[in-house]
């Protein structure tokens, strides 16, 4: 239960990738366990990533290790024992599910930065009105607990800041330059899908607070606006992600379909048997691995192999 509850709720609330749950097969269960549960994910280029295991050893290490403990009635019994955890894949995993070709896009849970704001000035008389104006916003986001870095250097153009923090997948950028202080506004841009919008702002040279009465409640629109940003951002990275593996996971009954979608860069849901036998020749014909044996599994048919009757379905892709 810690497995399922703390490393799945890890990998997909906090990194956003969706996983599928389940054990793996006997043939690639860990050596000496009683069973191992998985967590499994697809990545873009069609081969999936283990993302974590936990391995029931029962007794079978605590006996000839001697490894026992003293039962509530003063009896001494061999310990049953567990191996679980993850490892520093998850990272890659990340980047993997969520990159593209301008570089990194951070889930705003684990980015170390939420939000970047680029100064845009051209003249000394800007640069005052313009960093006034954005160390009050860094300030008031600094003040709701949000990850935030002022941008403020000189030698670079905004354009080389943009495409800078775009690389290193900030999930938010903050624009202030001379025009959105004159229309009273900042332009807030989403690293995930490339979007920006105009956030009104106060009829203030210096505040970038704009009250919001709710239930009597005087409340800040920025921080309040970024911040549920954040979280829209964090579920739609996820949605996203988990819209990509539901549709690349196919079901099928023949082996030349199983071959076919395969080379397309699918996960092969069918039934299997349960004989390694099987398992080992779709392996050596397609270069697929059973990766996992799903949690709540549904009625098997005829073994995607040999054709006798399924004793389970199975999840069969390409791996590393």
């Amino acid at each position: 239960q810690i497995f399922w509850i703390c490393i799945k709720k890890t990998i997909e609330a906090e990194l956003a990738v969706p996983v599928i749950t389940g054990k793996k097969s006997e043939k690639d269960k860990f050596v000496g366990a009683v069973y191992t549960n998985t967590l499994e994910s697809l990545m873009p280029d069609g081969k999936a990533l283990q993302m974590g295991t936990s391995h029931f050893l029962g007794q079978n290490f605590s006996k000839p290790f001697d490894v026992k403990y003293l039962g509530e009635n003063n009896v001494e019994t061999f310990a049953w024992q567990t191996s679980w955890g993850v490892s520093w894949r998850l990272i890659g995993g990340m980047i993997m599910t969520h990159g593209d070709d301008r570089g990194l896009v951070l889930p705003p849970k684990i980015a170390p930065i939420q939000v970047v704001i680029i100064p845009i000035y051209y003249s000394k008389e800007e640069k005052e009105k313009v960093m006034e104006y954005a160390l009050k916003a860094r300030d008031e986001l600094v003040g709701e607990n949000v990850r935030v870095h002022l941008d403020d250097r000189e030698h670079l153009t905004p354009g080389f800041k943009f495409n800078d923090w775009e690389m290193k997948g900030i999930p938010v950028r903050i624009e202030i330059g001379p025009k959105d202080i004159a229309k009273n506004q900042i332009v807030l841009a989403r690293r995930h899908n490339q979007t920006k919008n105009n956030l009104e702002m106060m009829k203030t040279s210096l505040s970038v607070i704009l009250e919001h009465v709710s239930d009597g409640i005087v409340t800040n629109k920025l921080p309040n606006y970024v911040k549920e940003e954040l979280e829209n951002i964090q579920k739609e990275m996820f949605d996203a992600a988990k819209k990509i593996l539901d549709e690349r996971i196919v079901r099928v009954s023949e082996y030349q379909q199983f071959k076919e979608q395969l080379d397309n860069g699918k996960m092969i849901d069918c039934s299997w048997c349960g004989n390694q036998t099987c398992e080992d020749k779709i392996k050596e014909e397609t270069g697929a691995d059973l990766r996992v044996i799903p949690s709540g599994n549904a009625k098997a048919e005829t073994c995607i192999y040999c054709k006798n009757s399924g004793t389970t379905n199975a999840l069969f892709a390409k791996g590393y």
